[in-house]
């Protein structure tokens, strides 16, 4: 492995210890500029339900044999319409083929209590959108619904007005021609809405779009008529919304959406404090046993986390919860796992009486295609679990491919990168990596660190 001239290992040092500090200040220091004020990008993390705490929605499912894809649909729309809103946090899931679970892991940004999350699950399963020949409920002659034949819902501005279009399947199409063929006038229903809607000379078939509406909100209207388009049917009445508590995290359940105790969670605390415990002894231990190399994989993980928090922070769809966690850490293990063989490879290549700089040189030089080949199966693993993952899965599989892309970039180049630079400066010998040579080397071995020491 050669050496860097000094010049250049200084500039690199400077440069790498400015991305450090300047990396640390804006991944995990909150600060304020002014008026305006920096949280950091790990403050920034989206924080799932099951560490977070929060609010949850329990409903029945009042469809008859539901099919795995369309409570899948259903609950991809319900998750949608919630980001919209602004919960970012909310975790959705199926239990078995009779109930969906709504988690909502804190209010919103400028919400101070449940009170708007608790109105948000209530509407959930409140009203079925469909569109009628008549006002009444009962009469079931020509009936466009929602759950059936709608296939979008948009709304777009035109002429400086708002609009809303309701976007029909093929069969929805035809469905919407029998219901204006029918008759001139057409009544939107949503729950205890409605809004009658001449058709007379309709011949788009593929769309209604609304120029004008007596809703207060259009926007909350397309939200309703969303959640009212799902698949399967939610049971309302029987609904349980409640307050939670993660894991670990100090009270109990309240009933009360204005209940503020489980803004935190203390899993969220215990998880960390555990990890960065962890991850001291891990780097302890390497220190013990190959010294300054422990600097540079501290270093190495420093920078990993700066790049996977930018990473993070600009995808808003990941969710941080266990089992994102659980993969962050099998991610860290492989990078701390790689970087340990390596380590051990270039003690034995120094045992071999080679030099510092061969030891390097050999022990990457052997270790590295075993060491791609692995790093590659496994972020070709994750990818193939992202494709297969649903939900709060997504999430870790996509943590867990970010890690093993870290871990390449770290083996391919970041350690490489900083070993050069140690090793361009003088006093950067074997005790700094705690290289001793083994006292008990045979004849044959003397004869091995002879000509070792004049290839070097």
């Amino acid at each position: 492995m050669k050496r860097f001239k000094k010049v250049t290992a200084i500039v690199l040092s400077v440069i790498i210890s400015v991305l450090l500090v300047v990396g640390f200040l804006f991944s995990y220091i909150p600060m304020n500029f002014k008026s305006k004020k920096y949280i950091s990008l790990s403050g920034s993390l989206n924080i799932s339900s099951d560490i977070a705490g929060g609010m949850y929605g329990e409903y029945n499912i009042k469809t008859e044999n539901p099919t795995r894809q369309d409570i899948i649909d259903s609950m991809l729309v319900i998750k949608d319409v919630f980001e919209e809103n602004g919960y970012k946090n909310t975790n959705i899931y199926a239990i078995g083929k009779s109930k969906i679970r709504i988690e909502v892991g804190a209010p919103r940004k400028g919400d101070s209590d449940y009170a708007s999350v608790y109105s948000e699950l209530a509407s959930v399963g409140a009203s079925a959108f469909s569109l009628r020949s008549t006002y009444s409920l009962e009469d079931t002659s020509v009936v466009v619904d929602g759950g059936k034949y709608v296939k979008k819902i948009k709304v777009f501005t035109q002429n400086s007005n708002k609009c809303l279009s309701i976007i029909f399947t093929d069969e929805g199409q035809e469905k919407y021609r029998e219901l204006c063929n029918a008759t001139s006038t057409i009544y939107l229903v949503l729950g205890d809405y409605a809004q009658s809607i001449s058709v007379t000379g309709v011949s788009d078939y593929s769309q209604l779009t609304l120029n004008n509406t007596d809703y207060d909100n259009l926007i909350a209207l397309e939200q309703k008529i969303k959640l009212g388009c799902t698949k399967i049917q939610l049971d309302n009445s029987t609904a349980e919304i409640n307050t939670m508590a993660a894991s670990l995290s100090a009270g109990e359940s309240s009933s009360s959406s204005l209940d503020k105790t489980y803004n935190s969670s203390t899993v969220y605390v215990v998880a960390f404090s555990a990890l960065f415990v962890v991850f001291v002894l891990c780097i302890a231990l390497f220190a013990i046993k190959f010294g300054f190399y422990a600097v540079l994989i501290l270093v190495s993980l420093l920078l990993n986390s700066y790049i996977f928090l930018g990473i993070v922070c600009l995808v808003p769809s990941i969710e941080l919860g266990l089992s994102s966690i659980a993969s962050l850490v099998l991610g860290t293990a492989m990078i701390y796992t790689y970087a340990y063989i390596f380590a051990s490879k270039v003690k034995s290549e120094y045992n071999l009486g080679k030099s510092l700089s061969a030891s390097l040189e050999s022990a990457y030089k052997k270790g590295m295609p075993s060491l791609l080949i692995s790093n590659i199966m496994m972020f070709l693993s994750s990818m193939i679990l992202f494709l297969l993952s649903f939900g709060e899965l997504t999430s870790a599989a996509i943590i867990f491919t970010i890690c093993m892309a870290l871990s390449l970039l770290t083996n391919l180049f970041i350690m490489p990168l900083l070993i050069k630079i140690c090793i361009s400066f003088n006093g950067f010998g074997t005790k700094v990596f705690a290289l001793k040579k083994r006292a008990d080397i045979s004849e044959f071995g003397n004869a091995t660190i002879a000509q070792n020491k004049e290839e070097a």
